[in-house]
């Protein structure tokens, strides 16, 4: 699908960088004219590196590492090695095509990329070893500096694997629910941008287009149903590729159709729907408790989630809003009240599924 993008950047970043050399500092790359993600991915290759190596050295050390002064010291010593470490040409050349499929990737589907990319052969990580794979992501930003809020909040040294799963995607849920179409669209940026400078510095050009698949499938990473649906619906009538324009105008008028669809379902003829807080599985009992324990005894509160619930296109996309409401809130998910309102909701779109 990149097919040109990918041969292009790697003949564009080598001129730009080492040219003809046996070998280039990671200075020399820092301060060259190529994208930022490009500079992110071998920084971060060689503070990983180097990560490992004082791990290796240090495990039977008898010298006291942790005291500040030397911490202050070597932190120092650290950004002088990696700023003038040096890539011998071969080493090089396999980590920029290592980094240029990791990056077309990671701006397709950050959310899978980052999913295999964490952990790898590893099911725990500690919080400095995932902060030093995110040093490797230049984009998309916003993963990371809400993760590491998290953690630190929490206190937390280490985590596992399907935890670290289950935030990314709660993130990207309420980056989906807070965000308007142009927002959405806005996102992209990086992406386009990406695309754009290959096409500026190539030797054929290009218009700065991505194809529509590829949109199709970042907004599939981001479990938008109802745009990629309408994405596909253009690639069927012949929309290959898009600038960032036309992405606005798509998103725009996805919106406006899912929105539309939602108006008519809760239509005044349709009054057991219109309501959209009503769920006739739970009795008021129940419905009362849950609005105390789950809610702080707010019911406007209660309402307005379970609208934002309920106007997810399927149950996926409701239970991953439902989670991030309880791992927001601190609630405990398996706690009776939750269970009962978990179960009412999985049964609510279950029969609007099968109606």
């Amino acid at each position: 699908m990149f097919e040109y993008e990918l041969e292009n950047i790697q003949k564009i970043t080598v001129n730009h960088t080492i040219g003809q050399q046996p070998s280039i500092a990671l200075k020399t790359i820092l301060e060259s004219n190529i994208p930022t993600n490009i500079k992110s991915f071998f920084r971060g290759e060689v503070e990983s590196l180097l990560f490992r190596e004082k791990q290796a050295g240090r495990t039977a050390s008898k010298f006291n590492y942790q005291q500040e002064d030397v911490q202050l010291l070597q932190e120092q010593m650290d950004i002088l090695l990696v700023y003038h470490y040096t890539f011998p040409r071969e080493e090089f050349l396999k980590t920029l095509d290592v980094c240029i499929h990791f990056i077309f990737n990671y701006l397709c589907r950050p959310q899978w990329t980052l999913e295999s990319f964490l952990f790898e052969e590893k099911q725990q990580l500690t919080v400095k070893e995932l902060g030093l794979k995110f040093r490797f992501c230049g984009d998309y930003p916003y993963y990371w500096t809400i993760l590491e809020k998290y953690l630190i909040g929490k206190n937390r040294t280490e985590i596992e694997k399907e935890e670290l799963v289950r935030l990314l995607r709660k993130i990207d849920v309420e980056i989906v629910n807070t965000h308007s179409a142009d927002d959405l669209a806005k996102m992209t940026d990086p992406f386009f941008a990406f695309v754009g400078f290959i096409h500026q510095h190539a030797l054929n050009g290009g218009r700065g287009d991505i194809p529509t698949k590829a949109l199709i499938y970042y907004f599939e990473d981001k479990k938008l149903s109802f745009v990629t649906q309408h994405l596909q619906r253009l690639r069927d009538q012949g929309v290959q590729s898009m600038l960032p324009e036309d992405l606005a105008d798509a998103l725009r008028d996805s919106f406006a159709r899912r929105n539309s669809s939602m108006a008519e379902e809760l239509s005044p003829t349709r009054p057991a729907e219109r309501n959209h807080v009503t769920l006739p599985a739970i009795p008021e009992r129940d419905r009362l408790a849950i609005i105390a324990s789950l809610f702080g005894n707010d019911e406007s509160r209660y309402n307005s989630t379970m609208q934002k619930v309920l106007s997810a296109v399927s149950w996926e996309d409701a239970g991953l809003t439902l989670d991030h409401y309880f791992t927001m809130n601190d609630v405990d998910p398996f706690s009776r009240d939750a269970i009962i309102l978990t179960n009412a909701l999985q049964s609510f779109f279950t029969n609007r599924e099968s109606s």
